[in-house]
């Protein structure tokens, strides 16, 4: 079927109920929820309504709807309802930012060919204050990524090799030990935990870190999951980061998926890796960051710093994909975005390695 054609098949606002013909109640709620636009999760096909219907004009249509005083509806109940939908469906066209809490599901890939997990996280409305609530594209990529990374990371390969079973038996001295900082919704760290028999303690801020929890439980805790490895969850502020002198949990893995959002930011996030980076020619950071125009400057600023503690890049390389962050050119939250990554170790000429 030709472009043509299969344009000619979908829905118009023509084809709506229309309010000069007084529809019912049912009607405008059955024609608001065909409406829906469904979270994006970035993967080939782009966020859509519910059914197949042509966007131009459906802004003006559903505006309508709430100013209209919908007379020939007696139960204000009713009324209530069609409003409060039509106002959530304008909602959902009008960028991220706009919209009500979500929850959205999300496809990770598994060491076995054609094998996926899910993972099904909890995003509540956005400030702008609390970026953290939103699943950015880096979470996502680092995700898919790290069963294709798994053989090239000693720690991730001779855990799936020697540990069988729920690692909640096993002795946890020989458990590999994982760290997310700035985690916001969990996906990079529950998709590690979920691939893979080690223990992930997830970290973000305090007002992040109840979705976190919430994300966490949902997905690691559910009796129906079948996570390798296990999870944990905790605050953590870079800006606050305790003496060195005083015992601490070190980490194999040090997972950040953009985690850049100011000038301050390379300096304090160099300073939390060198904090907990176990010092073990096995460990390892893996860093996924858009590269934003005007964070260029902060990303070389990363790369300086993390060779200053004795970090050297073990692989890198850029991928792209497609975020949610609407913009005017960008209808339902398709926006190009590319991203760097890195796997980090210790070089050879840093001191105390076991």
């Amino acid at each position: 079927m030709d472009t043509d054609s299969k344009a000619s098949d979908r829905c118009t606002v023509f084809d709506l109920p229309q309010l000069y013909n007084r529809p019912s109640a049912f009607e405008l709620r059955t024609a608001l929820e065909s409406l829906r636009i469904r979270p994006s999760a970035w993967e080939a096909s782009k966020a859509s309504t519910e059914a197949d219907i042509d966007e131009h004009g459906i802004p003006s249509y559903l505006t309508s709807i709430i100013s209209s005083p919908l007379a020939w509806i007696e139960d204000d109940d009713e009324k209530e309802q069609i409003w409060e939908s039509a106002g959530i469906r304008l909602s959902e066209r009008c960028g991220r930012s706009a919209l009500p809490s979500m929850s959205r599901k999300f496809s990770i890939p598994t060491t076995k060919d054609h094998e996926s997990i899910s993972v099904t996280l909890h995003e509540p409305s956005l400030t702008a204050d609390n970026l953290g609530h939103k699943t950015w594209l880096a979470s996502y990529l680092l995700a898919k990524r790290l069963s294709s990374l798994a053989s090239g990371l000693p720690l991730l390969r001779k855990s799936s090799q020697t540990i069988n079973g729920p690692i909640s038996v096993v002795n946890q001295q020989v458990v590999p030990k994982a760290i997310e900082l700035g985690a916001g919704t969990g996906l990079a760290g529950l998709a590690l935990a979920a691939l893979f028999p080690i223990h992930v303690h997830l970290t973000d801020l305090p007002e992040i870190v109840p979705n976190l929890a919430f994300n966490v439980d949902v997905n690691a805790s559910h009796p129906s999951a079948s996570f390798k490895g296990t999870t944990s969850v905790g605050p953590f502020d870079w800006s606050d980061i305790p003496s060195r002198d005083g015992k601490h949990t070190r980490y194999d893995l040090v997972l950040a998926a953009d985690p850049l959002y100011s000038p301050h930011h390379p300096a304090l996030l160099v300073a939390a890796i060198g904090h907990v980076l176990k010092r073990s020619k096995n460990s390892r950071v893996i860093i996924e960051l858009p590269l934003r125009e005007a964070y260029l400057p902060q990303l070389e600023d990363l790369k300086t710093r993390m060779r200053d503690i004795g970090l050297e890049v073990e692989t890198e390389d850029s991928e792209s994909g497609f975020d949610d962050w609407e913009s005017a050119q960008t209808p339902h939250g398709r926006m190009p975005v590319t991203c760097w990554w890195a796997v980090w170790r210790w070089s050879s000429r840093a001191s105390h390695l076991c």
